[in-house]
Parts: structure tokens; sequence; C-alpha cells
């Protein structure tokens, strides 16, 4: 066990993320990850009496080599790290003990880790403990996941998508073929090379799909409109009828025109949902049968809606149907990411990106992701 002489504060730079800590020579006492300048203010703020250190000596300097080493692939648990968990109550204690014997790499269920600290049955319990995890990565709340594997939530700053990178790093596969995806675009464009590192696994979309009525219904309202906005009016629309989801097909079509247009939706909105809720209703559009057709087969099924036209067809397939090689050529934020990661001064055309995308084949929905997400991300 390492042997910590002094206390102070200090923000470490890794490759994945900031990390903070704060020590005495009882051990770790706080970890904050996440951008810089709001791990400096936590800090700041949660180990005020401590002085600052910019550059640690000794075991804590140590202990910074190991945390980036950690954070760019390196096995390595951090068990001989000493954290200081005297202000936990006994169950907390011995359920962050047994998380930190989960080796990098690795995973555990709330309920496994439950079972482990001697009470089968407290998911919930461990859940808000990890929740409120002081030192996380010494004790390493991300390798902690959903009864079906899911990654739920991460209570740092990057929530779910920096839980996702430090798993990604320590070697976790989340899904095989998505694997093999990764190291094709990787192996097939430099630009690639660059980017799936900085991103992380591919996740189209963390948390579970939505049902795919509720998908669609969702991708009519947000046409043309902010994030904001549209999510104020998909609020209101579903407040239309009992339960979270939106109104059935068979509800859209009962309610009167000017009760949807009132939720927020334009008559032009009106009459796509309308039509939307009718083939649905009548089984020209068969929801359940899309997952068995063929992309271009889905298109055609989807594009024949009014309101739902080639790009929202696509999304569709990427996001809910998780199809690997759709290539969205005519999206203005991929035009725009991809020109700025090709080096261009200007946003690359359809035609440009559909040659870029050819060396993607068959993984040009994960190209067009792993751009979308770097802009994002401002690594392009």
């Amino acid at each position: 066990m390492l042997k910590l002489q002094d206390s102070g504060r200090t923000v470490i730079e890794t490759p994945v993320t900031a990390v903070g800590i704060a020590w005495t020579p009882r051990g770790i006492h706080r970890c904050e990850l996440g951008p810089r300048a709001e791990v400096a203010s936590a800090l700041a703020e949660r180990a005020a009496d401590l002085p600052d250190e910019t550059r640690p000596r000794g075991a804590v300097a140590q202990i910074a080599r190991r945390v980036r080493d950690l954070l760019r692939g390196r096995c390595d648990d951090l068990r001989d790290v000493p954290v200081d968990l005297s202000g936990q109550p006994p169950f907390a204690r011995k359920v962050l003990a047994a998380l930190r014997r989960v080796p990098p790499g690795r995973t555990v269920t709330y309920g496994e880790l439950a079972a482990r600290a001697g009470r089968p049955g407290a998911a919930r319990a461990v859940g808000r403990i990890m929740g409120a995890n002081p030192v996380p990565l010494f004790v390493p709340c991300h390798r902690c996941l959903g009864a079906d594997g899911r990654l739920t939530g991460f209570s740092s700053p990057g929530g779910v998508m920096l839980k996702a990178r430090m798993l990604h790093r320590e070697g976790y596969v989340f899904d095989p073929e998505h694997e093999r995806g990764q190291r094709h675009l990787v192996r097939r464009d430099p630009v690639m090379k660059r980017l799936v590192p900085l991103v992380g696994p591919y996740l189209p979309w963390p948390a579970a799909p939505r049902p795919p009525w509720d998908t669609l219904v969702r991708a009519i309202i947000h046409q043309q409109l902010s994030v904001k906005a549209g999510q104020t009016i998909a609020g209101r629309v579903a407040a239309l009828t009992p339960g979270a989801r939106f109104p059935r097909p068979e509800e859209i079509l009962a309610t009167p025109d000017d009760v949807l247009r009132g939720a927020g939706l334009s008559w032009a909105k009106v009459s796509f949902l309308k039509d939307l809720a009718a083939r649905v209703g009548d089984g020209r559009l068969k929801l359940r049968r899309l997952p068995h057709l063929d992309d271009d087969d889905v298109l055609a099924e989807l594009t024949a809606v009014k309101g739902i036209g080639r790009w929202s067809a696509q999304m569709h397939l990427m996001f809910h149907l998780g199809r690997l090689d759709v290539l969205p050529v005519d999206d203005v934020g991929l035009q725009n990411a991809a020109g700025r990661a090709y080096g261009k001064d200007r946003g690359l055309t359809p035609a440009e990106l559909v040659e870029v995308g050819e060396k993607w084949r068959p993984y040009r929905s994960m190209g067009s992701w792993y751009l979308w997400r770097a802009l994002d991300m401002g690594g392009i």
C-alpha cells in the first residue's frame, strides 16, 4: 500500500478526462472527473482547506502517472492507492470495498455488488451509493452496470458517454460487431485512427431505444426545431393522453386537429402525424416488420409516410434499427464535420462524402457517427 505523506489537491490531465484528486495522509478522499475547469472548481469548493499542488511529488506524482496510464489503456486496478472512506456508513464501505476488487475491463451489476456486500436484493441502495461515490476511478463505479448490461447513469460530468469511454480504454467490449467495425475504420482510414480512440466506443443509443412508434412521432415533431423547442412540444403531445408515451395511432386519429395544433404542432405536422397514424392503423406500415427488411425496403416504407423524408428514414435505420452501413450524405452536420476532419475549408459535398464513405464500408453508419461525435466534443 502506498503511503501519502502530506495533504493537497491537484488536477491530472488524461486522454479521456481531467481527474482531480484531494488527499491527506489517510488517503485520497475526493476525486472529480470532467472538463478541467469544472474539476478544478469542484476541488476548490470541496477541498478548500488543502493546498493546490500544481506539480505533486512522491507518491502522488506516481499516482498521477498511473491514472494517465490507466486511461491510456494500461491495466492497473489502483487498489494499492489508499482511499479515505471514513465518512461512509458501514454498508457503503462494504459496497465500495467490493467494487475496488473489480479489475479494469470487467464489470459488475448493481445486484451482484449488493450480494457481494452481504445484502442481496439491495440493488437500488447500491445505485444510490454509486451516485454519491466520493472517489470515482479509485473506487471504479464506471464498472457497475444495470442488470441487463446497460450503462445506466454516471454522476460525473460527461455522464454515460464518459463512463463508456473509460470502460473502452480499459478494453471492455460493448458489442463484438461494433468492435469489429471500430477496428475496420481504424485500419482503413487515418482520420478514424485518431477519432475512434478519442470518442470511444460506438454507442448510437446509450440507453434503450424507444418503441418504433414513439421514435417516428418524435422525429416528425422535432423537424426544423431546436432541441429545446422539440422537447417542449413533444411533452405537450405526450400529455394529451395518460402515461409517458405518445398517444397511440388510434388516439392520434381520434384527436381533433385543433387539439394537436394547440399542443404546438404546425398544421403540416398535424397532417403528417395523422398520415403516420392512419398507415400504422390500417396496416400499410407494419412497424414490427421493419427490422426484417433490408435497408432500401425500410427507406421505401418510411418515406411513403407524409413528412418522413430520406434523412429521417436514414436516422431511423441508424439509431432505431441499428443498421451499420447507412451514409446520410445530405446531412449538413456530417458534411461540415467531414470537411473539418479531412482538412477542407468547407463542408464536403454529397459526392465527396460518398467517396470518403467507401473506405468505411460496411460500417458507414459508424464512420458518420464518429464524425458527429468528434464535432460535438470539439475534437475536429
